[in-house]
């Protein structure tokens, strides 16, 4: 009997299909009953053993795992020579870039008004690449996601225009390359940013698959 129930147990850990499953449970209950086992303990096991064959054999995946898992968005030599890349990762349009041998992923539009970024032009600003969006100028940086502006002490008339961030406004995501392949992982960081709003399917600006 407790062989019996060893091997019930066993069997719960294996990667086996629904059907198999079942009537491996069925043989091991029919044993554990004739060999005089509670109906209130083959009932317990009964639970056990399905709900660890479904936590195991991955059916019931947790969705918010699934959405910050890496997606394939294209290859390594195709972004090298168009140097920027769109794409739909888990229903979020992001834009890529390939920029002095670094890759960049943010979202695609613009966290001031929602401007297409990945229409915009890449400049330096204060020794920062940042991409320029082109419906308003901002600026914001590729490796940070901050926006860039200017600003000026009103009472000093010989004071210079210094570059001063924002903080962070526009979410980057994780670019990763493996064998040619780019792959980009959504940001799972808890903070609100600004982009957030415009990252919903009322603003998508792409209208194809990739």
């Amino acid at each position: 009997m407790l062989m019996c129930l060893g091997n019930c147990i066993r069997l719960s850990t294996l990667p086996l299909q629904p059907g198999m499953l079942f009537l491996q449970l069925l043989k091991c209950l029919v044993h554990l009953h004739f060999g005089g086992v509670p109906a209130q303990l083959l009932l317990a096991f009964f639970f056990f053993f399905c709900s660890t064959s479904m936590d195991l054999d991955g059916s019931e995946q947790d969705p918010e795992m699934k959405e910050y898992s890496s997606v394939y968005v294209g290859r390594e030599e195709d972004i090298k020579k168009s140097e920027r890349m769109t794409a739909v990762v888990h229903d979020r349009e992001v834009v890529i870039f390939y920029h002095k041998g670094e890759y960049h992923a943010m979202d695609i539009r613009c966290y001031h008004s929602g401007g297409p970024l990945h229409l915009g032009d890449i400049e330096d600003f204060d020794g920062r690449p940042c991409i320029v969006c082109p419906w308003h100028k901002y600026k914001i940086t590729l490796a940070t996601g901050e926006g860039l502006y200017q600003s000026i002490n009103p009472r000093d008339p010989s004071a210079k225009p210094k570059w001063c961030s924002k903080g962070v406004k526009q979410r980057i995501h994780t670019v990763t390359v493996d064998n040619g392949n780019i792959y980009v992982t959504l940001s799972n960081e808890p903070f609100k940013c600004d982009s957030d709003f415009y990252a919903t399917g009322d603003f998508k600006v792409i209208r194809s698959s990739f």
